[in-house]
């Protein structure tokens, strides 16, 4: 049974589906960076066989939100110096989306091809090529989806914040 893309119950079932292989070594504390990753699904199309879309996540450097056209700081703003800091600081993260999943489609930052193996397979051979060639900055996501791998995507991404901000 095929779900439609608005059903926000399927979108939760993606997300806490999706397996994060493997995080990148490096992180996003501070600057610009990108964060290559190497995502995996089944064919939407046949099961068995699988999709491996390559590319990588853009992120901004610190992006500091001040309620300063209020005459406040947040501090006074929520009554509670502990509660939350002078500035709220936030990033941006972007990556690029192809809808069109019957197309090759090869870009510089976005590569996304089709494969005869299952995606266990997929996954094993991706994670030997990675480490391979000692790659340590890139990420291995198993999705189950690819029709929804931008939920995928996020969930690496919140991954990867959860570990370098767990206090957010």
């Amino acid at each position: 049974m095929e779900m439609h893309q608005a059903d926000p119950e399927y979108l939760k079932r993606v997300f806490a589906d999706t397996q994060i292989v493997r995080r990148p070594i490096t992180g996003i504390v501070s600057g610009y960076h990108v964060l290559p990753y190497v995502l995996v699904a089944p064919d939407a199309e046949e099961a068995r066989r699988s999709v491996e879309i390559r590319g990588t996540i853009r992120v901004s450097p610190r992006l500091v939100l001040s309620p300063r056209h209020l005459g406040q700081t947040y501090e006074q703003l929520f009554d509670d110096p502990e509660l939350m800091d002078r500035a709220l600081v936030g990033r941006v993260f972007s990556f690029l989306y192809a809808a069109r999943q019957n197309v090759q489609l090869e870009h510089e930052e976005l590569r996304i091809q089709r494969s005869e193996r299952d995606p266990r397979a997929q996954v094993d051979r991706a994670l030997d090529e990675l480490l391979r060639g000692e790659i340590l900055d890139t990420g291995l996501i198993l999705s189950p989806d690819v029709k929804f791998y931008p939920i995928s995507i996020e969930r690496f991404i919140a991954e990867i914040l959860d570990k370098e901000f767990p206090h957010l």
